[in-house]
């Protein structure tokens, strides 16, 4: 399980708890005024009903997320079943249907995004829509155990819709949020390099193409155009014998040289958009004159080490870099600078081409 995953479930594991609590909590104190009201039954299944919430503690502390879930579900319709045919319809015990059956099918996406069981919420519903039509229409026919009348009933309406309100909105706004996240790592993964944190292909490619929006949009003022052409570039970066980094120390110091140019990357080119285009080579879209900036990023690149199992080694890169023209495609862009930075490398390596 990856590590989002790992957090997720813990934070799962953290609101069902608490929720387990608020259910006993609940429990008891509907027992307490069962008694009050003189309705026995209730009193003695309640404390039953209190222990099997806490038994899904145990299931919770092991993961087992949807059984904890499905004991929490048949807990709640009996008791919705056994208080209606105790006290009546009319105490809105029924009402339990309409938060259940919504955070049943939530309950399916929480499950599927953590790699849990289906928790079959269509069937499950089937199940709890009968079992509250059922219980209601008994009573309606052959009426409630407990006949009381004066305030309780309404008192236990109140309750009940608060209750079930309650647990649709904070199940709601949680399963929300929890989407709202979902979306927000996948669109990180989607635009960022997972090794070095920095933009990736995907995502440079979308920031030049808006360039290019951006230009075409302002065909109206040809000056300002021409200049903007002339001032944005594009630096196409090597790293210098990778492979060989690679073949003598390894991938995971390989991987090491990688962050550690990202790294530099980032200092070094503040202003800059910075990404990774692929495999040992970056992509810097930049504006401005280049060339003291690149050099200096040549400079400070020769200057770092990284550790290995060796002992610290040095690296370099090659650079190619050229600024934008009015009649440029984005690919004859980013070829140009990849065909001086190849000529970098003919050239000797650790050098900018301009």
């Amino acid at each position: 399980m990856s590590d989002t995953n790992q957090k997720g479930l813990q934070e799962n594991q953290t609101i069902a708890n608490r929720m387990n609590v608020l259910m006993i909590a609940l429990t008891l104190i509907m027992m307490v005024i069962y008694y009050a009201i003189g309705a026995h039954i209730l009193v003695t299944f309640s404390i039953f009903i209190a222990l099997g919430y806490a038994f899904n503690f145990l299931l919770i502390r092991n993961r087992r997320m949807v059984e904890s879930t499905w004991s929490t579900y048949a807990l709640l319709t009996l008791y919705m079943v056994v208080c209606t045919i105790c006290l009546g319809y009319d105490y809105g015990f029924q009402l339990y249907t309409m938060s259940t059956i919504p955070l049943i099918f939530q309950l399916k996406y929480i499950s599927k995004k953590f790699n849990q069981r289906d928790p079959k919420a269509a069937g499950f519903s089937i199940i709890i829509l009968l079992s509250s039509l059922i219980s209601s229409l008994y009573t309606v026919k052959v009426g409630p155990i407990y006949h009381i009348g004066g305030l309780p009933p309404l008192i236990f309406l109140g309750m009940n819709i608060c209750i079930v309100c309650y647990f649709l909105i904070f199940f709601s706004s949680n399963t929300i949020n929890q989407i709202i996240d979902f979306e927000i790592m996948l669109g990180r993964q989607a635009n960022f390099d997972a090794l070095t944190g920095l933009a990736n292909r995907y995502r440079m490619q979308n920031y030049l193409k808006e360039i290019f929006e951006s230009q075409e949009q302002s065909d109206g003022q040809a000056s300002k155009s021409t200049d903007s052409s002339e001032n944005i570039w594009v630096a196409m970066l090597d790293i210098d014998f990778f492979k060989k980094i690679n073949d003598k120390y390894g991938h995971a110091t390989g991987d090491r040289v990688l962050e550690k140019l990202a790294e530099t990357l980032r200092k070094v080119c503040q202003d800059c958009e910075v990404s990774r285009w692929g495999g040992e080579e970056f992509l810097i879209c930049g504006k401005g004159d280049p060339q003291t900036l690149l050099e200096n990023l040549v400079k400070k690149v020769e200057s770092v080490s990284v550790q290995s199992p060796h002992g610290n080694i040095h690296f370099t890169i090659s650079v190619g870099v050229t600024h934008k023209t009015p009649n440029d495609t984005l690919d004859t862009w980013v070829t140009r600078a990849d065909k001086l930075l190849y000529k970098a490398k003919e050239n000797g390596k650790n050098q900018v081409v301009v």
